[in-house]
Parts: C-alpha cells; structure tokens; sequence
C-alpha cells in the first residue's frame, strides 16, 4: 500500500528548488571576461552533468524478515547527476538493463546547500557545507510482491575542498556525514537514516572548447533503521563517474 507520507520529503524539495534556483542562476552569471573571450573560472563555482556506474551493495540488518520478503542485492546501478551551486539532483536506476535480475532500483535525491568560507586563497577553498537532503528510494524483489519503498529528510555538513593545479587541472573533495528521519510504514516519521557521502572529482579543463571533463568517485553509505526491523538495511555503493562542465 501506497504511504500518503512517503512523498513529503520530495514535495517540500520541489518548495525549496523553486524558491532558491533563481538565486543560485543569478548567482553562477558572475564571471570575468577575459580578452580573448574566455571568461575566468571562479574556483568552485561550476555545473556539473554527468553518468555514474554505482557498484551498490543493499543488504538487510534485521532478524524478522523471512527469505521471500527480503530484497537485498549486490548489483550494479547506472545514475545520472547535475551538480550546481547550491543545488544537486540525481537519479539512479538499475534492472535486467544495468545486470540486475532479481530486483529493480529506483532513487531520486535532491540536495540544496550553503558553504561557509573558511580558508581561501588564489588556487584553493576550503569551505563548511550546510545541507538539506531528501530522497525517495524503492527496490523491488521481483519474484515476489516484496518492496521496500521510503523516503527521507536529513540534515548535515561536512568539509568541501577545491584545488587548482595550475590552468588546466582542479580538483573537488567533498565529505559530508548526514542524519535525519525516514517516511515510510504508514507513519509520518517512521524511523531514521544517517547517511555518509562523499566524493572527489578531477576536472581537465578546456578539453571541449573552454568546458572541463571531470572524472569522478562517490561514496555513499546510508544506514535505514525504521520502526520494526523488516526495513532495516544498509546501503553501500562506490560510484565511478565522467562528466562535463558548463
């Protein structure tokens, strides 16, 4: 069954996307024309879209559930992302498409977030992230009716990094811990989540015109515990990533 709740955390993300974008648009346009119509990179200032190959392990921590109920895994799951300032969205799937044959995966996460300068100099910043991240995931046993099916609202911070080295190479570390509550079982708060994720990015400037490819690694660790035990699982995924920037 359908819980009315599950989706709150997504609606009030949509709120947030709504309210904020167009000051996180405004705020990318600040950029310094240099005269053979380059325009100068502001370090940690970009938009990132990319493609992610997830090697994710989902696996259950409880004792009440039997066999046929449970929907654990150890496949692959392909992702897309958009990383903006201020903003990140992405959303992750896998199936008979990705080698996963027994379950189906969907995710949906949004994040918007504030860095609060702490160190900054010509080629590097360090900076103090304040987020809000939501999320809505299902896996499906496809053998059986059984699913797991939550959503989620979680805060954190963390440190975020960015290094030039030199005119055609930069680097991105990002490392955030994160704890909030689940959506799921019928009740409006039904467990809670703490979630680590993190990141590092390589950026190989002027590789298409005056864009940078970025290669990239993710983490991400996500700990459900929700009321009861037959929804308590641990999420693990390493993630291997190429994009662009623009």
């Amino acid at each position: 069954m359908t819980n009315k709740y599950q989706y709150i955390p997504v609606f009030f993300i949509v709120f947030l996307i709504a309210v904020f974008y167009p000051v996180v648009s405004f705020a990318q346009m600040f950029s310094i024309d240099e005269p053979d119509g380059r325009t100068e990179r502001v370090l940690g200032v970009y938009t990132v879209l990319g493609a992610s190959w997830d090697f994710a392990d989902f696996s259950y921590q409880g004792e009440a559930a039997d066999i046929d109920e449970r929907v654990d895994f150890n496949d692959n799951i392909f992702r897309l992302r958009l990383e903006s300032p201020g903003i990140n969205v992405s959303l992750g799937f896998g199936g008979s498409m990705t080698g996963m044959n027994d379950n189906s995966y969907v995710n949906v996460d949004g994040r918007l977030f504030n860095r609060v300068g702490l160190i900054r100099s010509e080629s590097f910043l360090l900076t103090l992230p304040i987020q809000i991240t939501t999320d809505l995931t299902r896996v499906r046993l496809n053998r059986t009716d059984a699913e797991f099916s939550q959503s989620s609202l979680i805060f954190g911070s963390g440190l975020n990094a960015d290094l030039n080295l030199g005119e055609r190479l930069g680097f991105n570390i990002h490392a955030t811990p994160n704890y909030g509550f689940s959506f799921s079982q019928g009740n409006l708060f039904g467990g809670n989540l703490f979630r680590t994720d993190g990141k590092v990015l390589l950026l190989i400037h002027d590789v298409i015109g005056h864009r940078s490819l970025t290669l990239g690694y993710y983490f991400d660790y996500r700990r459900y515990r929700i009321d009861g035990d037959l929804n308590d699982y641990d999420y693990t995924s390493h993630s291997i990533t190429l994009g662009i920037t623009f």
